[in-house]
């Protein structure tokens, strides 16, 4: 049998707001190299786990670790600094400025450095920046404003900075919402492309169960907050209670 490391392992984690509980005692690890999809009907706490995991949200009970260091309570730029980040559901970029300096500003956002570090260290950052935004296919638009870029190339460029300081664990928060049938298989193309080349762990949320299906090796199933099932595609896929919470149900 062979031996895998975790990558992330998150034990009882808790969020509550009031009353409410968001996410309630969630286990889950995730080896170093997997794709992880978490599915699960809309309310079943995905964005809020999501948003526990990367700093957006301190947890109200539980432990999350990384490797084997707890990061309970660190900021996103630090945790990118730990090597995990994230593409959130809605494009999140700055669309005024060109898709290259986009790139840049995130590194340099990362770093948390100054223009004194860019006067030191500008070309490697520049260099970099290129080599992220032509991993993912569009460094011919590099000096176009970003605004003005089709969707599924702001999706893209988004992909690109979360790439961009090296990450060893991926986040994808919706990859194809929003996405034409055309634009979701080159994304889907793209994932499996970046995964096989960087070797990163992926952990994503998606509600098309075809690019889920198509791309996870895990898949762990939310329903109120808990875990409902967890296992491999075909153990998820035929859970009588996976089926009747979510998949052969309304699609969320």
């Amino acid at each position: 049998m062979i031996e895998t490391t975790a990558a992330l392992t998150v034990n009882g984690l808790t969020r509550r707001f009031g009353a409410f509980t968001a996410v309630d005692q969630v286990d889950m690890t995730v080896s170093e190299g997997e794709i992880r999809a978490v599915i699960g009907p809309n309310g079943a706490g995905k964005t809020t786990l999501f948003n526990l995991l990367t700093g957006n949200l301190r947890a109200t009970a539980g432990e999350i670790h990384l490797g084997g260091n707890t990061i309970n309570g660190k900021r996103p730029h630090e945790l990118a600094q730990h090597g995990l980040t994230r593409a959130f559901q809605t494009t999140n970029i700055f669309p005024s400025m060109t898709v290259h300096e986009n790139v840049v500003t995130a590194l340099l956002g990362v770093s948390r450095r100054t223009l004194r570090f860019w006067a030191l260290a500008g070309e490697r950052i520049e260099k970099r920046a290129d080599e992220v935004l032509d991993l993912v296919g569009i460094y011919e638009q590099r000096n176009r404003q970003a605004g003005i870029l089709a969707h599924g190339d702001q999706r893209a460029l988004e992909l690109a900075i979360a790439l961009a300081p090296s990450p060893k664990i991926l986040l994808l928060d919706e990859p194809t919402a929003g996405m034409s049938p055309y634009e979701t298989q080159r994304s889907v193309e793209l994932l499996r492309k970046i995964w096989r080349e960087l070797k990163l762990t992926i952990i994503l949320s998606e509600h098309d169960m075809d690019v889920v299906f198509g791309l996870a090796q895990q898949i762990t199933v939310l329903v109120s907050g808990r875990v409902l099932a967890d296992g491999a595609p075909t153990q998820v896929r035929s859970n009588p209670e996976v089926i009747s919470a979510y998949l052969g149900g309304e699609d969320a």
